[in-house]
């Protein structure tokens, strides 16, 4: 029953203060990965039907030889190339023309309704690549969890060897719709390493293991520029490892986020990294939230540090680090405007007063050299 007078003397003579004047975002996380990736590996992409680039997987036939005698003249492929699709993703703002043009308008209007949403957009579009990127875009097979073919090729297929589970328990035996460990042989690989016990639980994270991981995906002048994970693991490296002053606190010029520096690299942490603590099961974004997976391994691979299954039925993840040579990774967006992250406008609909626009990308993850690069993960502390 309604009250009778509606109002009392306080809310007729009296307005509500809206302070501060501003909306504070308690909802997305931050990403400084992303933020790298477009601001030091973007590239346009021009158009075509996919996206390819090449390697080389083997040497030519050559020797020593007697003098007169025979040279092996036999033609040997050496060179090879992975396929990547375009990949689309999209955020709809819908709006009603009787809040937008009558309501939230002229001085009443504190706060522009159309501005919020639309930055609003930017941000969950982002947050849903951030996401991804940790994921991949490959249909469900054995040993590949969930199906996601019309996902970006996060990083998690290019770092495997096709032997070794990612952190959510898949193997990936191709990668850009190449084979691994076939006639291209190990180019394309990228051992995971374990950090965990021999019995499946979680281990400690290490100055050896973080140096000795450095070194693997290290070849020449080519070493990793850049190391990520969530703030769980990032609090443990400088628990254990920054009290000896191992590692130089600075703070990162494009970003301004702190970090350490380790070698050639600067550890950042990263909000949306795969993470036991920090991790969410978002409907909204999708998954960095690390659980357990039971061991398909029969064998331990080479250099892995995984247990065999015998040892350790099921494997928790904890937390995942991952080390980048960024200068081997390609972060593809089309030079479409609408198509890249562009505002396709407010479209009317037929028989409402309702309107509907797109945030639109055209986008994909490419490594080119999955060996200069590492994941690590099993670590809780």
């Amino acid at each position: 029953m309604a009250t009778d007078p509606i109002f009392d003397e306080m809310n007729v003579t009296t307005l509500r203060e809206i302070y501060p004047r501003a909306i504070e975002d308690e909802f997305f996380l931050d990403t400084p990965l992303l933020a790298y990736l477009r601001a030091n590996c973007l590239v346009p992409f021009p158009g075509g039907t996919e996206m390819s680039n090449g390697f080389l997987y083997a040497p030519l036939i050559g020797g020593f030889y007697p003098p007169g005698g025979n040279f092996n003249i036999t033609k040997r492929q050496t060179l090879s190339a992975m396929r990547f699709d375009p990949k689309y993703c999209y955020v709809s703002v819908v709006e009603y023309l009787e809040d937008i043009l009558v309501r939230n308008k002229g001085p009443q209007a504190v706060f522009s309704l159309i501005d919020i949403d639309l930055r609003n957009a930017m941000n969950t579009i982002s947050g849903i690549i951030a996401v991804a990127m940790a994921l991949h875009g490959q249909a469900a097979g054995t040993n590949i969890v969930g199906n996601r073919p019309n996902s970006i090729n996060g990083w998690e297929e290019a770092l495997d060897d096709g032997y070794c589970p990612q952190w959510d328990g898949s193997i990936f035996t191709a990668y850009g719709t190449q084979a691994r460990n076939g006639a291209v042989r190990s180019a394309l690989n990228s051992p995971v390493y374990w950090g965990g016990t021999s019995t499946g639980g979680l281990g400690p994270i290490t100055y050896q293991v973080l140096e000795e991981t450095y070194q693997t995906c290290s070849i020449g002048r080519e070493e990793p520029d850049l190391g990520t994970c969530n703030k769980a693991l990032y609090a443990y490296i400088k628990e254990r490892i920054q009290p000896q002053q191992r590692f130089a606190q600075e703070r990162d010029p494009y970003f301004g986020v702190s970090g350490m520096r380790m070698n050639n690299a600067m550890i950042l942490k990263d909000d949306y990294f795969p993470s036991l603590v920090y991790g969410q099961n978002d409907p909204d974004l999708g998954n960095w939230l690390t659980g357990s997976f039971t061991n398909p391994l029969s064998t331990s691979p080479t250099g892995s540090n995984f247990p065999i299954s015998s040892a350790a039925a099921t494997l928790t993840v904890g937390e995942v680090f991952n080390w980048w040579n960024t200068k081997k990774w390609l972060f593809r967006v089309t030079d479409d405007a609408e198509f890249g992250f562009g505002w396709t406008g407010f479209v009317r609909a037929q028989d409402n007063t309702r309107v509907v626009g797109q945030v639109k990308a055209m986008v994909n993850l490419e490594c080119t050299a999955p060996r200069l690069n590492k994941t690590l993960y099993g670590f809780g502390g």
